[in-house]
């Protein structure tokens, strides 16, 4: 089944990447409680999670699994529609790939779909996603809304500060768009940390930018960014965000001791709580 090309009424779709090379899935456990307890201002959203196999799954991943299918088990506005393993070729950006293939088979074009990874932290405000369809719908011709953009090339390819891109860590698209790339996500094939940069995250923003296509960030609301759009900030926003955001990437939540504490204790406790009913 294809994509479907007009609805009126808009589906929305939650696309999560994480991998299983920490064993306990803190900070997922954490990500996933405030999805689970944020209202994201939609009477529904459908979840697909993908686990990138860093290592052989076991029986922790597998207990995971379970949790996770408790814990959004008859929830009033989550449907938790697959967890499903993958290979770590591509890393994030093969998860992202998979995981709009499952949704673009029940997908129409004009539905919203919001990707995230381990990396971006959140939601921790209401509202969270009809807020990042507001702000994608505030400008005309915007393919893609991010929590940040970033000016700044791979340092190890070049020092120019014009190469805006969406920080893949959180960000919201339609189908439309994603059904534009033609099954090949950039970055889904790469192996490398700097390919997967470059050739993924830097890549799939400048797709839509070369097409003439803007994008644009809840950190700079008031701005629709192209590729003739003069650089904002010459260094990585997402490090030292100004405003109150929905999700926070991991580099700038590292300050938060606060929230290392919080994802730490909540992570101890749903284990320690999965323990206790095996006795």
């Amino acid at each position: 089944m294809g994509i479907i090309d007009k609805k009126l009424e808009h589906t929305y779709f939650h696309c999560y990447a994480t991998a299983n090379d920490h064993s306990l899935y803190f900070q997922d456990i954490q990500n996933l409680i405030r999805i689970k307890n944020c209202d994201s201002g939609c009477e529904k959203i459908l979840l697909f999670i993908a686990i990138s196999e860093v290592k052989k799954v076991g029986l922790l991943d597998r207990i995971f699994i379970k949790l996770i299918q408790k814990m959004f088990h008859k929830h009033p506005s989550i449907e938790l529609k697959e967890i499903s393993f993958k290979n770590n070729i591509g890393r994030d950006f093969s998860s992202f790939e998979s995981l709009f293939f499952k949704v673009k088979q029940i997908a129409h074009s004009d539905d919203y779909i919001f990707f995230q990874n381990r990396s971006g932290h959140g939601p921790f405000q209401k509202q969270w996603f009809t807020d990042f369809i507001k702000q994608f719908e505030r400008f005309e011709s915007i393919a893609i809304c991010g929590s940040t953009i970033n000016f700044m090339d791979h340092p190890n390819r070049s020092l120019s500060k014009n190469v805006p891109h969406v920080q893949t860590y959180s960000f919201l698209t339609k189908v439309f768009y994603m059904n534009m790339l033609n099954d090949n996500f950039p970055g889904s094939k790469e192996t490398t940390k700097f390919d997967i940069i470059c050739k993924g995250e830097i890549a799939l923003s400048q797709f839509f930018l070369e097409k003439k296509y803007n994008i644009t960030c809840i950190e700079w609301p008031n701005e629709a960014i192209s590729n003739l759009s003069e650089a904002i900030m010459t260094s990585d926003v997402k490090k030292n965000v100004t405003i109150k955001h929905y999700f926070y990437h991991r580099k700038y939540m590292r300050k938060n001791i606060k929230a290392i504490i919080s994802r730490n204790l909540n992570g101890t406790l749903i284990w320690i709580q999965y323990a206790l009913k095996m006795l």
